[in-house]
């Protein structure tokens, strides 16, 4: 599994356990990334925008968990992306 790329629909299989897991292993690799980059020059710094992105996923989704909330994947994008009518 790779955790930069993460979606939706893989984090809806996953139990608490294992959504804890996930956090703490992006969380692991975030901050290994940082101490590459202050230490020196580091090839991994595109990684830190995705492996962000997998981590605000894994939160809502605990979050929502803990609401008893579903999560629909892509809903705020298709609000988004009303056609929308005026009249003339």
């Amino acid at each position: 599994m790779e955790l930069q790329k993460l979606k939706i629909e893989e984090l809806k299989s996953f139990d608490a356990a294992k959504l804890r897991e996930t956090e703490k292993d992006i969380r692991r690799q975030l901050h290994e990334i940082r101490m590459d980059i202050y230490s020196g020059p580091s090839k991994h710094t595109g990684k830190i925008r995705g492996l962000r992105r997998s981590l605000a996923r894994v939160l809502t989704m605990q979050h929502a968990a803990s609401l008893g909330v579903v999560v629909v994947a892509g809903s705020a994008r298709a609000a988004s992306k009303k056609s929308v009518t005026t009249k003339k």
